[in-house]
């Protein structure tokens, strides 16, 4: 008989969970309080786009391993209880875990005994010991084990990552927990590390602020590298070589990091620190140089035009980053909001943002074509690199502007070629 799980919080993280698995093999309940959400997952439609998904989730719906629901009661029916939730954050980045907390209360009279709590939220240190506090307070007896896994899904790779995990570690405060975690996991990978709870929530923690402080420093090299005619794009490709810095690491010039997913995680080390009285200049000066970076589109626009009120800007690209669909805090929102109070006209473009969800922004008009949306442009700035952009064709495009000014943050041209169009080119940190 196949093994029963059930899935708390079916967004970008819980939809591919369930997806994944049911192609393990697992009958699993993705269970959500967003009916909307629920009743497109039904039908295979995930909340927002990831590569090869909707295909994953017809499947096991149409292999009868995989359902979604409304009903939170259905963890009743398993002994594997997934917390899969995208942890909402305030506008300081800060975690909000109310929606966590309301749904403990909720499980905790439906919970089997010695169900499995298995938590990979982005959650601050110290929460996975307090959900078990608070199901053992309100039902004793069910005696529930919880461990934590450090959630590394990418927007864009969310399924291949899943599948052959970076970090495999499950926190447990003790064996057992974590040999049952690890057989629940066994269908994903046999090399799970055994950390405490606490040391697992702190390794999410830890990779995000090294991952934040990598982008600021590739950012702020790369500003210097723009003021004495270096191409800090190069620079960062030299230093990947140097095998104490790695040829993976996040060090290139271009926008400051968004999504709020690696800020949550900084705010989270600073809050602490400052509940126990420690000083985070480093963790604070990452944020005040990532909170400046996405100001330098404003400032390159103004060493050109000494005013931007009622200049058209076409701004290509409003999702969070590229291969997904959901504009929540991108750069994109945010350089428009900055362009708007300078008083320029917003005429935006993206190939795979949801729809929906663009109708909810007033700052911008939406184009569904590209060439549209450059139509009597002052300047064209791509923010999102997705690929569709690097196929356009320059002639069409300078045909449909005002003036051939073309702004590359993140650096997916090559100055040379673009100029070569009859462009004026800038990118971020390429010495120009």
């Amino acid at each position: 008989m196949s093994r029963k799980i059930s899935i708390l919080g079916t967004w970008h993280q819980g939809s591919v969970a369930a997806a994944c698995f049911a192609e393990y093999g697992y009958i699993v309940y993705g269970i959500d309080e967003n009916k909307e959400n629920v009743e497109a997952l039904k039908k295979g439609k995930a909340p927002l786009f990831e590569p090869e998904l909707n295909a994953l989730l017809e499947k096991g719906i149409k292999n009868k391993k995989l359902f979604f629901s409304n009903n939170k009661t259905k963890v009743k029916e398993t002994k594997e209880v997934c917390i899969m939730f995208d942890t909402p954050v305030d506008e300081h980045d800060k975690s909000d875990l109310a929606p966590l907390w309301k749904t403990i209360k909720e499980i905790t009279p439906h919970l089997q005994k010695d169900t499995l709590i298995w938590v990979t939220a982005q959650v601050p240190v110290g929460t996975c010991e307090m959900i078990k506090e608070k199901i053992d307070k309100r039902n004793p007896k069910i005696k529930v084990k919880v461990a934590y896994t450090p959630e590394n899904l990418r927007l864009g790779q969310a399924i291949q990552l899943f599948q052959h995990p970076v970090l495999p570690v499950i926190g447990a405060n003790d064996k057992e927990t974590f040999e049952r975690t690890k057989e629940f996991l066994l269908v994903i990978t046999k090399d799970w590390e055994h950390v405490s709870l606490r040391t697992g929530e702190m390794v999410k923690h830890g990779l995000n602020a090294f991952l934040g402080m990598s982008i600021a420093f590739g950012n702020e090299l790369g500003n210097i590298c723009d003021e004495v005619h270096v191409d800090g794009k190069r620079v960062a490709e030299v230093l990947r070589k140097e095998p104490r810095i790695g040829s993976k690491a996040m060090l290139f010039p271009g926008l400051g990091f968004s999504g709020g997913t690696i800020a949550r995680d900084i705010q989270t080390l600073r809050g602490i620190a400052i509940t126990k009285k420690l000083g985070t200049p480093l963790l604070d000066g990452i944020w005040t140089a990532n909170e400046k970076q996405n100001k330098i589109i404003v400032r390159k626009l103004k060493q050109h035009y000494a005013s931007l009120s009622g200049k058209k800007i076409a701004v290509l690209g409003l999702t969070y980053k590229p291969e997904t669909s959901t504009l929540r805090r991108s750069a994109a929102l945010e350089v428009i909001s900055m362009l708007k109070k300078e008083g320029a006209i917003i005429q935006a473009h993206d190939p795979k943002a949801d729809r929906k969800e663009v109708k909810k922004y007033k700052q911008f008009t939406f184009f569904e074509d590209v060439y549209a949306a450059l139509k009597g442009a002052d300047a064209c700035v791509v923010i999102t690199p997705w690929k569709e952009y690097k196929n356009i064709d320059f002639k069409k495009m300078k045909k449909s502007m005002n003036e051939a000014f073309f702004i590359d943050p993140n650096n997916m041209f090559e100055k040379k070629e673009v100029e070569e169009k009859g462009f004026m080119y800038t990118g971020i940190g390429r010495g120009n």
